[in-house]
């Protein structure tokens, strides 16, 4: 694991473990951590596939008091993180925001980009507009950033124990992502709201790499048309539907999830 400074004297938080050239390079949804990613990263490993999971400003390990905390300077973090470590060949997955994250971090990496993979990922918009009518609008956004300020500890509670998950994946689970979503700091908030705003659909539209996008059938956090939307978009997409799943595929059927990612990985190549 390590610590990079990003902003002045503050630091992001990142782990780090090579298993040959490849690197999936793992961003968290909003407010989340690295924990989340835990069995993701020891399947990967498993399989002989390097991973790096940087946790956003604000969240995990990483410090609490940043200033900018925009999809953009969270983009530009994976790209310094990975600059760091001098990664050559790497897969950017970002599940919800961190999919907005990542697919604002692609283009930077050029030719070192192998891949990317999209889950339950809040791109190419996460509200609506005149010509995308999926997900909600961005007073809705600003109204859940509002709820949240005003009672922290209930709504993320809520948010895991009722709103994420489609699948019965236990107390322990749930539990488990309550308590990294209340190690975040406020100052996190910010990143959220600004999903109200955002609009990639040029940018996906500009990435001729490999892609892979998981789409819960029942996201009630990223509506489904939104992955679709992605998923068309981008040039050289392979779709993989969990209908039974709501926001965290990873989570709910993690042996469906990593069995698609894994021989989807085996597609890229002799890098893999």
């Amino acid at each position: 694991m390590g610590r990079l400074l990003v902003e002045g004297e503050r630091a992001i938080h990142y782990e780090h473990q090579p298993r040959g050239p490849l690197t999936v390079v793992l961003s968290h949804g909003w407010g989340m951590g690295a924990r989340v990613w835990d069995d993701t990263v020891t399947r990967l490993l498993d399989a002989g596939v390097g991973t790096l999971v940087v946790e956003h400003r604000g969240c995990g390990a990483s410090d609490k008091d940043f200033q900018d905390v925009s999809i953009e300077a969270l983009a530009r973090d994976l790209v310094q993180v990975c600059d760091h470590l001098a990664l050559t060949h790497v897969v950017l997955n970002g599940w919800s925001l961190g999919g907005a994250v990542v697919v604002g971090a692609a283009s930077a990496f050029g030719r070192r980009l192998a891949g990317l993979v999209l889950t339950a990922a809040a791109t190419p918009r996460y509200t609506q507009a005149p010509d995308f009518p999926f997900g909600g609008t961005a007073a809705d956004v600003a109204a859940t950033v509002g709820a949240l300020r005003q009672g922290r500890v209930a709504f993320l509670t809520g948010l895991y124990q009722q709103g994420v998950f489609a699948r019965d994946v236990g107390a322990a689970i749930k539990d488990h992502c309550v308590r990294i979503a209340l190690a975040a700091s406020p100052c996190a908030d910010a990143s959220l709201g600004a999903l109200g705003v955002l609009d990639q659909r040029s940018t996906l539209a500009g990435l001729d790499v490999p892609a892979l996008v998981f789409i819960g059938g029942r996201d009630g956090v990223v509506a489904p048309e939104i992955g679709a939307a992605a998923a068309s978009l981008l040039p050289r997409a392979t779709r993989f539907d969990m209908p039974d799943c709501g926001h965290a595929p990873f989570l709910e059927d993690p042996d469906a999830y990593h069995a698609a990612l894994l021989d989807w990985i085996r597609t890229l190549g002799p890098q893999s």
